[in-house]
């Protein structure tokens, strides 16, 4: 376990189910310890709970999860192992330009797909949780005051927190407004 500082929660109407796909496709383990799944990584990486939920997802989540890729053969793999695995292609109007695909989980949770990334961070299969936020600014502040993670990139529209020992995934604040989400960021107590 790395010092992220937070967990990623599904509300989902079938908590085990979507929690094995997830573990499926970033080659992860299942807890069912504990009276909701929780799928932990092998190396850096954050945790994923499932909490059981009553309603189905509707629209766009508010949050996503972009998964890394280390080399164009092995985006290959990871886009065929999660089209194999149920995941389908979605537009959310981000263009044909974008490097990246978007996806979904068989709940209809978006994700994406990065293209290969240089980087000096070793971040796992989750290469960054992707929060939509109407002020990136105050969102960071509020995170880096209640956790460890710090600010390490900042543009107009995005503001991107990591891991002082520059493991695990980032968490990045991204100017947009959304719907409410099925996928929440909770910070660890």
């Amino acid at each position: 376990m790395t010092g992220t500082g937070f967990t990623v929660e599904f509300a989902t109407a079938r908590p085990l189910l979507l929690a094995r796909w997830w573990a499926q496709v970033l080659d992860w383990t299942v807890d069912t310890s504990a009276a909701d799944p929780v799928v932990r990584p092998a190396g850096p990486g954050i945790p994923l709970l499932f909490a059981g939920a009553a309603r189905e997802k509707s629209g766009k989540n508010g949050v996503h999860l972009d998964l890394r890729s280390e080399s164009h053969d092995h985006e290959r793999t990871m886009l065929l192992r999660l089209f194999n695995a149920g995941a389908r292609f979605a537009d959310i109007g981000q263009g044909e330009d974008v490097p990246w695909v978007v996806m979904t989980d068989p709940d209809g949770n978006e994700l994406c797909l990065l293209e290969p990334r240089k980087s000096d961070v070793d971040t796992g299969a989750v290469h960054s949780v992707v929060i939509d936020s109407a002020d990136p600014e105050r969102d960071a502040r509020r995170w880096t005051g209640t956790t460890s993670l710090i600010v390490v990139h900042r543009e107009p529209h995005l503001v991107a927190l990591h891991s002082p020992d520059r493991s695990g995934p980032y968490l990045e604040f991204l100017s947009a407004t959304g719907p409410g989400t099925t996928l929440r960021v909770l910070p660890h107590p």
